[in-house]
C-alpha cells in the first residue's frame, strides 16, 4: 500500500498540480481549476496535493480559490500548500506590476491565509519527490517558480521525480502574451529555464496543441444551468472571464490549455510528442520568455540533446469528448 494513501489504486497516477487558480477571484481565469477538477475525477490519477503559485493570480488569491474548490467536491483532506509569490527575478516589473493589479479583483471567496506551522509548496513539493522516489509526476499549470525553486534547493529531485507534464510555451507559434511568449512561461522566464535545463524526465504541452482544443459556449452554459453549489459557483466564476474575453475581442470558447496538460500526466494518447531541444530565452527585450525549440533536421544537426517531448498534435475531438464527460458531466449531475 502507498504511503499514506489508504484503498488506492496501485496503477494510479500520482501527481501534484502546481497551479494559480483563478476562479473565485472575479475576471479571472477559470480554465485551472478545471484541470484539477478533471483530476479529481479520474480514477486513473491520484491527487497528492495540490501546490499553489503566482501567476493568473497573486497566491493570496489562488491559495483560497483552490480550498473552495476543493471543499465544494468534498475533496479538503488534500494538502493546499501555498507556494512562491514572486517571479524569481526581482526585476521582473512587467510581471510584478501585473500580479498587483490582479490582487485588487473582486473576490468571490472568503480570504484564507495557511495556518501557522503549514509547510512551505516548495518543502511539501521536495519532501514528497525525496520520499517517493519514482513515484511522483509533477504537472504544472501555471508559471514554473516552484518547481524551479525546489530544484534550486534540492537538484537530486530531477532524477527522483517520475516525470513533469508542462503547460507551458510554444514551439511552431506564436505566444499569446506575446507574439514571442506563452504565458506561463512569460511570468517567470528564469524559473523556466531551470527547469528546462534541470535534466528531469520533461514534456512541455504548449499552445501548438493546446489552442487546437475548445470548451464551447454551449457547453460552459450547460454546466452553469445547475443547481448545486459548485455549479452555481462556476457560474458565477466563469461569467466575468467571458465578458471580459469578449470585450476584449477574443474569441468566445475557451481553450483547455491546462486540462490538456493534466490529462496528458495519464492519458498520454491524446497528443504526439517529439524529442526536442528547449531553450528559454531570458535577456530578449522583445522575445523574453520565448520557448525556442530545435526539432527535426535542426536537432539533428546540432550539438545538443532532447531536453523535453514537446507536444505538436493532438486529438483535440477525442479530448474535448472526454473533458465534458470528466468535468462538465458531473457538473451538471451535481
Amino acid at each position: 500500500m502507498r504511503r499514506g494513501c489508504s484503498g488506492c489504486d496501485p496503477r494510479a497516477v500520482r501527481v501534484i498540480i502546481d497551479t494559480d487558480p483563478a476562479m473565485g477571484s472575479k475576471g479571472g481565469d477559470p480554465e485551472d481549476s478545471f484541470a484539477i477538477l478533471l483530476a479529481l475525477n479520474s480514477p486513473e490519477v491520484e491527487v497528492v496535493g495540490i501546490t499553489v503559485v503566482q501567476g493568473n493570480v497573486p497566491v493570496d488569491h489562488g491559495y483560497p480559490n483552490a480550498l473552495h474548490l476543493l471543499e465544494l467536491v468534498g475533496r479538503s483532506d488534500l494538502p493546499v500548500l501555498a507556494g512562491v509569490e514572486l517571479p524569481m527575478n526581482p526585476s521582473r516589473k512587467k510581471q510584478i506590476e501585473g500580479l498587483e493589479r490582479r490582487r485588487e479583483m473582486p473576490r468571490l471567496v472568503p480570504r484564507r491565509e495557511p495556518a501557522p506551522g503549514d509547510p512551505h509548496a516548495v518543502d511539501f513539493l521536495i519532501q514528497s519527490v525525496l520520499e517517493n522516489p519514482g513515484e511522483i509526476t509533477l504537472v504544472t499549470i501555471g508559471p514554473l517558480t516552484n518547481v524551479a525553486t525546489a530544484l534550486t534547493r534540492a537538484p537530486e529531485i530531477a532524477t527522483k521525480v517520475a516525470g513533469l507534464v508542462a503547460m507551458a510555451g510554444a514551439a511552431t507559434v506564436p505566444g499569446n502574451v506575446t507574439p514571442s511568449a506563452e504565458f506561463n512561461v512569460w511570468a517567470d522566464p528564469e524559473a523556466a529555464d531551470v527547469v528546462f535545463r534541470a535534466g528531469l524526465p520533461l514534456t512541455m504541452v504548449g499552445l501548438d496543441v493546446c489552442e487546437q482544443t475548445h470548451l464551447r459556449l454551449e457547453t460552459i452554459e450547460r454546466a452553469t444551468q445547475g443547481e448545486s453549489a459548485l455549479a452555481r459557483f462556476v457560474a458565477e466564476a466563469v461569467t466575468p472571464w467571458m465578458e471580459f474575453r469578449q470585450r476584449a475581442g477574443g474569441e468566445a470558447d475557451l481553450h483547455l490549455y491546462d486540462s490538456l496538460a493534466v490529462a496528458t500526466a495519464f492519458r498520454p494518447d491524446f497528443v504526439r510528442v517529439e524529442d526536442c531541444r528547449v531553450a528559454i530565452e531570458t535577456q530578449g527585450r522583445l522575445t523574453q520568455g520565448e520557448t525556442v525549440t530545435l526539432r527535426g533536421l535542426l536537432l539533428k544537426t546540432s550539438r545538443h540533446e532532447p531536453n523535453a517531448r514537446v507536444a505538436l498534435a493532438v486529438d483535440a475531438e477525442g479530448f474535448e469528448a472526454f473533458f465534458c464527460e470528466r468535468v462538465i458531466d458531473p457538473i451538471v449531475g451535481s
